[in-house]
């Protein structure tokens, strides 16, 4: 079974985070806090699984290391950043987990085009791209309408602290990555080249690639990606304020009628 852009399946696709919001609401609607809580830890490891699975598959058919298998993609890291952020109810890794990867992972979605790629979706690659990140925005957006995410400016401002220290970490690791597994390329956080068919590309066409204390990168195009990078932080942060103040309007206009 191989993947079409734009077929019904990915039509599907788009819309599978959400129906997996709605099936979470429906089967954990009773549980208290600290059973969501688990919950959320158990769904995070699933996705864990997912990458673990995909990575071993990946090495049986390269026999070799290469940078696919180090889950330091902006999606992969999502499973660990949920996974911490249930465990220790860690405020700063729910809001980078709201406003930069659940973006992230749901544009991933939309523009599938790498699953084009495979000969078969029907493995652990391609099974792992799917529902990884079908996971990734369903238990983020099941996190928030569950009440376990709570953003102020504070927070915010640590998060992109995390999202910029994290964009600049990935040039040097792309190029160490590229250095020591030569015939591989290393893009981590797209800082090297952009996402095929996404606009990235035009970002990237706007500079060109130079060499820094022996690191390769596009300086306008990383500097042009980190600040669509915090837009869209800052973005799902106004996104967070406005969902937050339509719920206390509801919670008003219900607690009149019930008066």
């Amino acid at each position: 079974m191989t993947f079409e852009m734009w077929s019904p399946f990915h039509y599907l696709f788009i819309i599978s985070p959400f129906l997996l919001v709605i099936g979470f609401a429906f089967l954990f609607k009773r549980c208290d806090e600290k059973t969501l809580r688990m919950t959320g830890i158990y769904l995070s490891l699933i996705g864990i699984a997912l990458l673990i699975g995909r990575n071993i598959e990946i090495y049986f058919k390269t026999e070799q290391l290469n940078p696919e298998m180090i889950p330091l993609q902006i999606c992969h890291l999502a499973n660990f950043f949920l996974f911490f952020a249930f465990l220790l109810k860690n405020n700063v890794l729910f809001s980078t987990a709201f406003c930069f990867n659940l973006p992230a992972a749901f544009l991933s979605i939309v523009f599938a085009d790498s699953l084009t790629n495979y000969s078969t979706i029907l493995n652990w690659q391609g099974m792992a791209y799917i529902w990884g990140h079908a996971l990734i925005v369903g238990v983020v957006l099941w996190a928030y309408f569950n009440g376990m995410i709570h953003l102020d400016f504070k927070i915010l401002r640590r998060t992109v602290w995390v999202v910029t220290g994290m964009f600049f970490i990935s040039i040097v690791v792309n190029n160490l990555f590229m250095k020591w597994m030569p015939g591989f390329t290393s893009n981590y956080f797209y800082t090297t080249i952009p996402q095929s068919g996404t606009p990235l590309e035009l970002l990237y066409n706007m500079g060109e690639k130079t060499t820094i204390l022996g690191l390769q990168f596009n300086p306008i195009y990383i500097l042009l990606l980190l600040c669509v990078g915090l837009s869209v932080v800052f973005l799902f942060y106004g996104l967070y304020l406005f969902l937050n103040k339509v719920r206390k309007v509801k919670s008003s206009v219900y607690r009149l009628k019930a008066s």
